[in-house]
């Protein structure tokens, strides 16, 4: 039993040592997998060497602008580069390697952020290296909020020395009202004295002037009544001498008239009609003037009085005015309280995303980058099975040789395996495409059938490569692990798995000389960059040229090998 486990752990020995192929690939291809993926996912976990460029467009030249370039100027692994119009940085993140996005500083940036306003960094990313993007805006994340957590502390510093001057000049406030107050009540207490004796002083001569027009005013009056009396007296005075007329004129009537009587009773006897006529009496005083005469006499009335304001003299009461120092000194308080300004809290600084290609979008679906990425890995792979395996089989079993004593040409026997598993390969990759549409909902661009370029030239480069495996391989053994590593590795370094970007740059340097590194590119414009269908023309170019390349190799090496 030992000794059949001896001899059989020889012969398996044996077995290796006739094919180093194998055996060196058994040992390779995990360190060259584990290479492979560590590279270029070195960066994603933040140990990566690569740098990344990030163009700057700066519009604001502030102090916020300038804590931003300096805080990316200090990371090992970014390069800032300024760019003065947005044009320009948006074709370096389309065309240039390392470039995931550009930033642009908005003007007026940093005083709004002073002023408490927010503000917003705007970014023009490439939609196909968003997990760089992501990345990258994690760090701006990082020194949007160091600079917000700086801006505060600032902020927070002057509020509290604010406060403690409001403080200050409120303690300073309080004691010059205090002592405002009692030189006030002192003043006023002052004034009012001087007040009172004015109007004591005042009222006194009021008093003096207003005795002294009564006094005027009454002699006026009594000079008017004693005239109007005087006129009345002199009418009565007249009356008068005309009764005493009448009465001296009466008394001598009735002297006349008894000398007539006595004359009358003389004659009456015998002689009546010789009696004489009596004397005519005098004409008494008229009604109207005996009516006068009983007339009462009115005492005069006074037309007018004195006016009013000589009789209440207007007091003119003169305040004396307040001291102007503590005057001064309470105002020069009160407005340096009101030209005092109240530091504003600071705004928040946030990220604004844009597509760096007109008419795209910022956001993609992880299908778009892993439908075609392992469309094209799983399209080698089948290649590898379809082509190498097939071809290096017939090969020991005698298939060729016959072919070939028959007289058909080897040359034309790979060419015709070469375009069947070239049109098996494009019908494959059209459906894998169909179904991750229909499924997954990936997009497929603004020209989803120039599609077929990449997908026809990867399909003819992906069967000239299977040839290569096929005349490389020295066993049957050895083709599957060749092929399986190179096709991964092919695969990986071409961009199929993640971001080109993520790779060093030896690595990219590698990645393009393959044709996965051009058919991926031609992928990423036409379904997530939206670029127009002359854009696959010099990559799909470049991807039949390799297509040649390894369909020359594999024919010389398999021709040669087979003579």
């Amino acid at each position: 039993m030992l000794r059949a486990t001896w001899l059989t752990v020889q012969n398996e020995a044996r077995l290796l040592r006739k094919d180093p192929i194998v055996l060196f690939m058994l040992l390779l291809a995990p360190v060259v997998i584990i290479t492979v993926a560590g590279y270029s996912l070195g960066n994603l976990y933040g140990n990566g060497s690569n740098t990344v460029h990030v163009p700057i467009i700066d519009r604001d030249r502030g102090q916020v602008a300038a804590a931003i370039i300096d805080a990316l100027g200090r990371e090992r692994a970014v390069a800032v580069e300024r760019v003065a119009d947005t044009t320009d940085a948006q074709t370096l993140v389309r065309t240039r390697d390392r470039t995931p996005l550009a930033i642009e500083i908005p003007p007026g940036t940093s005083n709004a952020i002073a002023e408490g306003r927010p503000a917003s960094l705007i970014l023009y990313v490439d939609p196909v290296r968003r997990l760089e993007v992501n990345q990258l805006e994690l760090r701006l994340a990082d020194f949007c909020r160091s600079l917000s957590a700086a801006a505060q502390a600032t902020a927070q510093q002057r509020l509290a020395d604010s406060a403690a001057d409001l403080r200050a000049q409120l303690k300073r406030l309080a004691t010059a009202l205090t002592k405002e107050r009692l030189q006030i009540q002192q003043e006023l207490a002052q004034q009012q004295a001087a007040i009172v004796a004015s109007i004591n002083a005042q009222v006194g001569n009021g008093i003096r002037q207003v005795a002294r027009e009564i006094e005027t005013t009454v002699r006026m009056h009594e000079q008017q009544a004693w005239g109007e009396l005087q006129r009345q007296l002199s009418a009565r005075q007249e009356i008068l001498l005309k009764v005493q007329r009448y009465l001296v004129e009466l008394q001598a009537s009735q002297n006349g008239f008894e000398i007539w009587l006595e004359t009358l009773k003389e004659r009456a006897g015998r002689h009546a009609s010789d009696i004489p006529p009596p004397p005519a009496f005098p004409v008494p005083p008229s009604e109207a003037a005996l009516a006068e005469l009983a007339r009462p006499i009115t005492p005069p009335s006074f037309a007018s009085l004195p006016p009013r304001s000589s009789l209440l003299p207007s007091l003119a009461l003169k305040v004396p005015a307040l001291s102007p120092g503590s005057e001064g000194e309470l105002a020069s308080e009160l407005g340096s309280l009101r030209d005092a300004s109240v530091p504003a809290l600071p705004g928040t600084l946030g990220l604004i995303e844009r597509p760096a290609v007109e008419g795209g979008s910022v956001a993609i679906s992880a299908f778009d980058q892993y439908v075609p990425g392992f469309g094209v890995t799983f399209l080698l792979i089948g290649m590898l099975l379809g082509i190498s395996l097939t071809l290096f089989d017939e090969r020991e079993w005698g298939t060729l040789k016959r072919l070939q004593v028959s007289g058909v040409p080897l040359a034309g026997v790979l060419l015709g395996k070469l375009s069947a598993r070239f049109v098996v390969g494009t019908v494959q990759m059209t459906i894998l495409f169909v179904v991750g549409w229909a499924l997954f909902g990936i997009s497929l661009g603004r020209h989803p059938f120039a599609l077929g370029f990449p997908i026809v030239s990867m399909s003819f480069a992906a069967a000239a490569f299977g040839l290569v495996i096929a005349a490389v391989a020295r066993a049957h053994d050895s083709v599957m692990p060749l092929g399986t590593v190179s096709s991964m590795a092919m695969s990986a370094i071409g961009g199929c798995w993640w971001p080109l970007d993520f790779e060093p740059g030896w690595m990219r340097a590698i990645a393009w000389s393959l044709p996965t590194t051009w058919t991926m590119q031609v992928f990423n414009d036409l379904m997530i960059r939206n670029q127009p269908a002359s854009s696959v023309l010099w990559p799909c170019a470049v991807t039949m040229s390799i297509g040649c390349l390894f369909l020359a190799i594999g024919l010389c090496a398999f021709l040669k090998l087979n003579k």
